[in-house]
């Protein structure tokens, strides 16, 4: 794709004459394709006949392949309402987010920074305290990960892991995170967990976080959701 953008903006600038626009930052249909998707997404959704239409050319000039993905959405009813997509959103910002192990993970952000602390929770009543430790250690690796995703959250973040005595089991931890954050669209830095439990993350910000994300997506439901009844009321 960049090849073929490339090659698009260079035949354009040879045939305009200046002062002439060869090349503009893409729309948000654009950008969501472009930070958002990935080959793993099953299904795109695109309530709008327009914009179903420039969704679907760029996604046949981005991966023709992945094109049949893009379907329009029908429905007589806007599409966040269909899927609940604003308490979804709620859900997804709460400060404490659950691990299946029984602990769970408390997210504070500040000026400076994010602060992930994880605590063992009800699993902390096991015998093995190491063990125990490493277990929810791995699947808070797992879950940061995904939470600095969902949450777009970015700068530096430290993450308080459960202490942990063995080196072997930090270690398996770090290269957890490091394997989770291999797929990461956001270049994202790890170091090594200290002494004292922390490890301290330095993640791209690409675009700003989903806090200040999910008030402007509410704004725009209420805004559809308007026009919606209106054209209710009309018919």
């Amino acid at each position: 794709y960049g090849f073929q953008l490339w090659e698009n903006i260079r035949e354009n600038t040879l045939i305009s004459i200046a002062p002439k626009l060869v090349h503009e930052e893409g729309n948000l249909i654009k950008k969501s394709f472009r930070d958002i998707y990935t080959k793993e997404t099953d299904e795109v959704l695109i309530q709008g006949t327009e914009a179903y239409k420039a969704a679907k050319q760029y996604m046949k000039l981005l991966l023709p392949s992945h094109a049949k993905k893009v379907q329009q959405f029908k429905e007589d009813v806007p599409i966040f309402n269909h899927f609940k997509v604003s308490t979804q959103l709620e859900t997804i910002l709460e400060r404490r987010v659950d691990l299946k192990s029984g602990g769970h993970l408390i997210i504070d952000s500040t000026e400076a920074l994010v602060a992930i602390d994880v605590n063992s929770g009800r699993s902390a009543q096991e015998k093995n305290i190491e063990s125990t430790a490493f277990r929810t250690n791995m699947e808070a690796a797992e879950e940061v990960s995904r939470q600095l995703r969902l949450r777009n959250m970015g700068g530096l973040i430290v993450v308080d892991f459960i202490d942990m005595e063995n080196s072997k089991n930090r270690l398996a931890v770090e290269q957890k995170m490091e394997e989770e954050l291999a797929a990461d669209k956001s270049k994202t830095s790890v170091s090594s967990i200290s002494k004292f439990g922390l490890m301290e993350l330095s993640r791209q910000r690409i675009s700003a976080a989903l806090s200040l994300n999910s008030t402007v997506l509410t704004i725009a439901n209420r805004i559809l959701r308007k026009i919606h009844d209106s054209v209710v009321d009309q018919k």
